[in-house]
């Protein structure tokens, strides 16, 4: 089959290369998309992993996930495997389930045609299926075109993919311009995928990525933000924002918000080194480096912040309590991110939570400390409160106290808090208690 396959194209066109001379790590792959391969060879069909899996495998990282293609419906995938559903209606996919996985199926597309675009030339549906030569075209990075069987052990390679993976550079297959346009997200597909394994994006492709930009504002919010996130927990998040701001897209994904202003360089397009944006991507790189439970919340409440401690001032200066002002200013700012951005209720209600959490930092009286030690976001909370420090907000001697208060055991918290209030002078307010009227009877 692999053989006739290869004889579709000419040597000069296409590549089919052994995968162990490169190298390629099979051990990496999961056992659910080998059996759904296996199953659809067995049942006649092609079936190739393709796309950012083989580019994962061929630099010895280990893929997230892994995209399967084949000559098969969606319809015959769906008959094949009794845990499967047909999804999406701009491209007709199948997800088959085996155990606590996720594959994902889909049948060889022929490059999209001209009525399923929208007016600004982004495409809209695209379920003409076709060949895999018809597939290979359409694809958008070189390093995204390589197919490989798995079976055979073959990686067929049409585009120099592999060349191009080897001096690190991202290609984008067909006009540059033309394919940015076609799916605007794939500029911040690029952004993340360069991040993530240290490759070069051309000076030319930066300067049409960055005159495209603004397309990211047609796009669907819950596209952008899924993409965001990804960019975010990838482990190379401070590389990819710093991509960000020298394509001058930050003013697309949070138009109107200028987040990133305070945190520039001045005369540059990256970060402020140690800055407090900067120091922030920088602990989540290192926390996802290590495996640790990421905070997709605390990750928001962090870019957002700035914006709303500003706005928070303003309502404090006009004579509103601090908690009041937090309330106020948290609501309006995540209002006015909602309308461009997508975010889920769980993470609007965490970052209102995390902001909140700050204006009770400054409470030492009745049960207010012992309470906030036991939040659930405490340590999210904390680490919010430590990184204020760079924007000179609170004192390094108050992030100390609180992460001391919180580890200590209670019969020392008690002796802290009153410490504490001494030196600060807070003081519980003094109620005079009423008076007993005596009965008459």
């Amino acid at each position: 089959m692999l053989e006739k396959l290869v004889g579709i194209f000419s040597k000069k066109q296409f590549s089919s290369i052994e995968s162990s001379t490169l190298d390629l790590q099979k051990d990496l792959i999961s056992y659910p998309a080998l059996a759904i391969i296996k199953k659809l060879k067995r049942s006649g069909w092609e079936a190739f992993i393709v796309g950012g899996a083989v580019r994962d495998l061929l630099m010895n990282v280990k893929p997230k996930d892994f995209d399967i293609v084949t000559n098969a419906s969606p319809h015959e995938i769906k008959n094949l495997f009794r845990r499967s559903r047909i999804i999406g209606r701009r491209f007709r996919i199948v997800h088959v389930y085996i155990g606590n996985e996720t594959i994902e199926v889909s049948t060889f597309r022929k490059p999209n045609v001209s009525n399923s675009l929208d007016s600004y030339g982004r495409i809209l549906r695209d379920n003409v299926f076709g060949s895999i030569e018809d597939d290979v075209k359409r694809r958008d990075l070189t390093i995204n075109s390589l197919y490989y069987d798995p079976i055979s052990e073959r990686i067929l390679d049409y585009h120099n993919g592999i060349s191009d993976l080897k001096k690190r550079e991202i290609v984008v297959i067909g006009k540059k311009k033309e394919r940015l346009i076609e799916d605007p997200l794939r500029i911040v597909r690029i952004i993340r995928i360069a991040a993530k394994l240290g490759l070069t994006i051309p000076l030319k492709l930066k300067n049409v990525m960055r005159g495209a930009g603004i397309l990211l504002e047609n796009i669907p919010k819950a596209r952008l933000s899924d993409d965001l996130l990804k960019l975010l927990v990838s482990g190379k998040s401070l590389q990819g924002f710093n991509y960000i701001l020298e394509l001058g897209l930050d003013r697309h994904i949070f138009p109107n918000l200028c987040l990133f202003s305070p945190e520039k360089k001045k005369g540059s397009t990256n970060l402020k080194k140690d800055g407090f944006i900067y120091s922030a991507l920088k602990n989540l790189d290192v926390a996802v480096g290590n495996n640790e439970t990421i905070s997709i919340s605390f990750i928001f409440a962090v870019l957002f912040w700035e914006k709303i401690s500003k706005l928070k001032m303003s309502y404090v200066e006009q004579g509103f309590s601090d908690y009041l002002s937090m309330q106020m200013a948290t609501s309006e700012i995540l209002q006015d991110v909602n309308q461009n951005f997508y975010f889920q209720r769980k993470h609007i209600a965490g970052v209102r939570e995390l902001c909140l959490l700050q204006a009770r930092f400054n409470k030492f009286v009745g049960k207010s400390p012992f309470s906030l030690v036991r939040h659930a976001r405490f340590l999210s909370a904390l680490k919010l409160l430590e990184l204020r420090v760079k924007l000179n907000e609170v004192k390094t001697e108050n992030v100390v106290w609180w992460g001391k208060f919180y580890r200590c055991p209670d019969n020392e918290k008690i002796h802290m808090v009153n410490v504490m209030r001494g030196k600060i002078g807070q003081r519980r307010p003094y109620k005079k208690r009423r008076k007993k009227k005596l009965s008459t009877t």
